[in-house]
């Protein structure tokens, strides 16, 4: 992978859930978490220092209230995180795409395992044993860490019966260098015994979105389900997904 700046990810909770929040209250989250990253890259610069992809990455789950962060943004994330685990975030009409729209977008493009064990710094995860094994596989793209066609992650697209469209998107954080973090009370479910983040949104046309997010030990892992069936359905096929993923 290319050097890459030590710049802090923090997974907070899923990007659909700004629309349903305070807009001045989540621009104030996105201001933070864009100066904390600025912050990492000067800190860098100054002492010469440059990640590269020889130094591991790191992934850890913080407390609330050792965030690196003002009062205020902790406030709104305590807010946001309380919307989440209180069950269905309603979601403007809009903001989840039809199946259609969806289906437009998504990348064709289809590469055996070999042809990915040459541009990934560790084999995909298998998805065989899991219902995404006999799924219809619509396409996959690179994601992550990019360097030519090498990338420290991937990105596969799904066509689900009962579900909808399923993103599964994996990312070898170690290999790329990145340092993630999550805010412990944001974890709400687990797979395989790790901490997991598990939201569910749904909006005024019958649509719902369903979103999964976990660490292995090298790897951070998501799962995305769009459909307009039943939500609760299509979040306990997301977890069976989960928990029959092989790396």
């Amino acid at each position: 992978m290319k050097s890459l700046p030590a710049i802090s990810m923090l997974i907070v909770l899923s990007s659909t859930t700004a629309h349903a929040s305070d807009t001045n209250a989540t621009d104030g989250i996105g201001r933070w978490l864009h100066e904390r990253a600025l912050q990492a890259a000067v800190e860098d610069s100054s002492t010469g220092r440059l990640r590269t992809a020889t130094e591991s990455g790191t992934y850890r789950v913080l407390p609330l209230n050792l965030l690196d962060a003002p009062e205020e943004v902790k406030t709104q994330l305590r807010i946001e995180i309380e919307r989440v685990r209180s069950g269905l975030v309603q979601l403007p009409d809009g903001v989840i795409p039809t199946q259609q729209a969806l289906l437009a977008s998504l990348p064709r493009t289809r590469r055996s395992d070999a042809e990915l064990r040459q541009r990934l710094p560790s084999p995909p995860s298998n998805l065989q044993a899991s219902p995404l094994g006999a799924a219809e596989l619509i396409g996959m793209e690179p994601s992550g860490a990019l360097d030519g066609i090498r990338s420290s992650g991937l990105t596969r697209y799904y066509r689900l019966d009962g579900v909808g469209i399923v993103e599964f998107s994996e990312d070898n954080f170690r290999a790329a260098g990145a340092r993630i973090e999550v805010i412990e009370e944001a974890q709400n479910v687990t797979v395989n015994g790790l901490p997991a983040q598990l939201q569910l949104s749904i909006d005024g046309q019958g649509r719902n979105r369903v979103e999964l997010s976990w660490a292995t030990a090298e790897k951070s892992h998501s799962l995305i389900a769009t459909g307009e069936g039943d939500v609760n359905h299509s979040a306990r096929l997301i977890q069976a997904i989960a928990a029959n993923v092989i790396d």
